[in-house]
């Protein structure tokens, strides 16, 4: 713990003192929202239909196939962060974390105000790579979050705050 209260405070200052010598970080907003999670996401084309069936008072006929339910969704974010590097850098020696807390403190997971009911977030890192329309050496990346909602009973809005960690620069 020491060690990496450390190496941040030297990394600030030296960073202040020399701001090209690590390159330049820029983060396209402080907000990411992720798609809405639609029913097409969670039940599977067809699921629950009645083609051509009949329906009586008792029964459907054919009966209807037991629903295909999922409760898990991936959102894909492509570019969320981008690093300006300089000619000298390696941009295989850098590498990318991510870490993200539920407004209520909990590690991996989105929360909803006022309730206990949490997302559980998993996030794979989208390999980072140099951006071939920029006129400088730009590293960008993103990440794939994995959102298991299959313990949560009440809609809504939930949040968290997501931690981007760089080693190697």
């Amino acid at each position: 713990m020491n060690r990496l209260l450390f190496l941040s405070t030297f990394l600030s200052v030296f960073l202040l003192a020399h701001p090209k010598t690590f390159g330049q970080l820029g983060l396209p907003g402080n907000t990411l929202t992720l798609d809405k999670i639609e029913v097409t996401d969670i039940f599977s084309a067809g699921s629950n239909q009645v083609n051509d069936g009949i329906i009586n008072k008792s029964s459907i006929s054919p009966s209807l196939t037991a629903p295909s339910l999922t409760t898990t969704v991936n959102r894909t974010v492509s570019n969320i962060w981008r690093l300006e590097l300089d000619a000298n850098q390696d941009e295989n020696q850098i590498s990318v974390s991510y870490g993200l807390n539920s407004d209520q403190g909990t590690t991996n997971s989105l929360s909803k105000g006022g309730i206990s009911e949490q997302i559980k977030v998993s996030i794979t890192p989208i390999n980072p790579t140099i951006d071939p329309n920029s006129a400088k050496r730009i590293l960008q990346g993103g990440a794939i979050f994995n959102l298991d909602f299959s313990d949560i009973k009440i809609p809504g809005v939930y949040s968290g705050t997501l931690t981007i960690t760089f080693t190697g620069i």
